[in-house]
């Protein structure tokens, strides 16, 4: 009897614990980023560790600034090094290939300024912890079709999912109007603990959803890293490198220079044929 008492304890203890609910942000819930988030104050220790096995294939991290400041676009590597891979002007989106446990950091680049080298943002690529947001509750629209099949040469960005809820959920690819089940081969959902990759690409929307209820679990999109000023004048450049006009000069600008470069290369080539 004291055996059986001491069990059904444990499972009252392990369904109160699988039906808590966790503190999540904005957009783990298809919400909007707190106005309030800020930069890291410091470094962390997080160094990569890819490992000879990554958990997801080779994919792109897509990093866009909004900083107001250019940035400077850092690999750090197992011994915490950090190596620059990329610079990157405000306003402006870069693409860089990564693989699942590398750690990267993007710093401002004000050369002669007190904040030169300030660290705005760190980045971590790995598996997408699941967990019980306490979301609200949005219909579920079953698209009612077949598995969708990816046409040849579409875009890859694979993503993992790892079941931290608790309890078993099933995942959907969400087009917004309907959603799309494609963990349909895990029977009886995706377990606690379970992994599960997914092919995708950059922009879509995935939900997770309690296997037995269809609750709102979570909701995860592939989306740019955006890099945010952290100070006030930070903040009041990014407001003015952001307007339409500033972006189109430099865009026009970045034009200009690859038209310039184009031009030099066939006059180098026409030189050469003489």
């Amino acid at each position: 009897l004291r055996t059986a008492a001491r069990m059904c304890a444990l499972i009252t203890l392990l369904a109160a614990a699988g039906g808590s609910t966790a503190r999540c942000e904005p957009t783990a819930c298809g919400q909007a980023p707190a106005a309030s988030a800020s930069c890291p104050l410091a470094a962390s220790s997080a160094t990569s560790d890819v490992g000879p096995q990554p958990t997801v294939q080779p994919s792109n991290l897509y990093f866009f600034n909004a900083a107001g400041v250019p940035v400077t676009i850092s690999y750090v590597a197992k011994d915490g090094s950090e190596t620059t891979r990329a610079r990157l002007a405000p306003g402006l989106r870069r693409l860089l290939p990564s693989l699942s446990g590398e750690v990267w950091r993007v710093r401002a680049l004000r050369p002669g300024h007190p904040l030169d080298q300030q660290l705005l943002l760190e980045h971590r690529v790995g598996i997408v912890q699941i967990k019980d947001c306490d979301c609200p509750q949005p219909e579920f629209v079953d698209c009612q079709k077949p598995p969708f099949r990816r046409p040849p040469g579409t875009p890859n960005d694979p993503v993992a999912f790892e079941n931290h809820a608790g309890a078993p959920l099933d995942l959907f690819y969400w087009n917004g109007t309907c959603e799309e089940m494609i963990s349909w081969d895990a029977v009886g959902g995706v377990q606690p603990a379970q992994r599960k990759p997914i092919q995708s690409t950059h922009g879509h929307t995935f939900r997770a959803r309690s296997a037995a209820s269809r609750h709102l679990l979570m909701q995860h999109t592939l989306a740019d890293l955006v890099i945010r000023p952290c100070d006030d004048e930070t903040r009041r450049a990014a407001v003015r490198a952001a307007s339409p006009r500033a972006i189109a000069l430099r865009r026009a600008t970045a034009d200009l220079e690859q038209e310039q470069e184009e031009l030099r290369a066939q006059l180098e080539a026409a030189l050469a044929a003489l």
